[in-house]
């Protein structure tokens, strides 16, 4: 076989190869192109659930700088009755507010609580609880409205609920909360 036939041979098989990449390219994209389901992440979000007067709420994650033990709240006279008075929170005093007042249930022991400290664009407060349950992550599609049988301070202050453990926690909002609260 002379040099010539060489090079007309590998010519051909480098047009052949083009040819098998290009359909095999085609097939790909067409593959692709004709699946119904599309991978894509949802969105979620950051979620506190905790216990307050004997029942189960949840606040966003962004909304909670940190969860504080049990500590000595100072009474202040002529406080509103949902301020049970101040907390020192390394050198800096903030508000602890009983969250019980507008969302009804009673706390039973007042020496065991947490205080959930939370901010949100100008307000900063501990809030007292129970008990933190978890902090979790769920897909934002999973939080729903708010329950229509709602009424009085907790109606204005849930935004909506979500399912924890098979039951449907109320879902606090902090930007409401201040706005009711601020003096």
């Amino acid at each position: 076989m002379s040099s010539q036939d060489n090079t007309t041979q590998t010519s051909q098989n480098k047009a052949d190869n083009e040819i098998n990449s290009k359909a095999i390219l085609a097939a790909v994209r067409s593959s692709i192109n004709n699946r119904g389901v599309v991978d894509v992440e949802e969105e979620q979000v950051k979620l506190v659930i905790f216990r307050a007067g004997g029942n189960l709420y949840a606040s966003y994650g962004s909304d909670v700088r940190e969860i504080l033990p049990s500590r000595e709240i100072y009474p202040v006279p002529f406080l509103p009755e949902y301020l049970p008075g101040l907390i020192n929170v390394r050198g800096d005093i903030e508000s602890a507010l009983d969250i019980c007042f507008f969302l009804g249930g009673k706390r039973d022991v007042q020496d065991r609580v947490l205080i959930m400290m939370v901010k949100r664009e100008g307000f900063s407060s501990g809030i007292i609880v129970d008990n933190i349950e978890d902090v979790v992550d769920i897909p934002l599609s999973a939080v729903k409205p708010a329950l229509s049988t709602l009424s009085g301070a907790a109606k204005e202050l849930i935004s909506g609920t979500i399912e924890f453990s098979d039951m449907t926690v109320a879902l606090l909002d902090i930007e409401k909360l201040a706005s009711k609260v601020s003096v």
